[in-house]
């Protein structure tokens, strides 16, 4: 029962995190993309420098295989390790040096941030489908993402995507591997 009790709360967090990131910013509809009314000169579109936080989303098999958010005040949530054979479910919640995020946010690209509120997908790539969602809050207090989904056989998101994510989970697996070890020694 216990058990049961603490797996509703990491989902209700879950739940909520993801639903305050994406809360009706991320369009389902792939041909909708970011788009400067013709009667404005000026280039309305966010800087990398506006980025306050960024989360990752990678499902593989329709299961989730990688959740990672990093906010600039070091706040980090992570849950799993972004591979096929993880099972790992919990979420892991605490903060990090804020150099850490400044380093991953350091890979988003502005041609990145060109395609925000884009979808792209190939459903006829061979291999195991997966899907993966970049969601970024901006200084503004808006959000807005982009997402890939394929399968495996694909080429895949686009480089600069996939690095930033690399990146994310590499700057934060020391933290990540710490918690599910203290997390081990509390709860054996």
């Amino acid at each position: 029962m216990k058990f049961l009790l603490a797996g509703l709360v990491v989902l209700a967090i879950i739940v909520l995190v993801v639903v305050r990131l994406l809360r009706g910013r991320f369009p389902t509809d792939p041909k909708i993309a970011f788009k400067i009314p013709a009667d404005q000169n000026v280039d309305t579109r966010p800087n990398v420098g506006d980025i306050d936080a960024l989360a990752l989303k990678l499902e593989v098999d329709n299961k989730q295989s990688l959740f990672l958010m990093l906010a600039a005040d070091g706040t980090v949530n992570r849950m799993g390790s972004g591979t096929m054979e993880d099972v790992n479910g919990g979420l892991f919640i605490g903060k990090i040096d804020p150099d850490i995020f400044e380093a991953v946010r350091a890979h988003v690209t502005q041609p990145m941030l060109a395609y925000l509120g884009q979808t792209f997908q190939n459903q006829s790539s061979p291999g195991t489908r997966y899907s993966l969602i970049v969601t970024f809050q901006f200084n503004d207090g808006t959000s807005n993402g982009l997402g890939f989904f394929c399968g495996s056989g694909s080429e895949g998101p686009p480089e600069d995507v996939a690095t930033l994510m690399q990146e994310a989970v590499r700057r934060t697996d020391p933290w990540y591997e710490n918690f599910k070890q203290n997390a081990a020694k509390q709860n054996p």
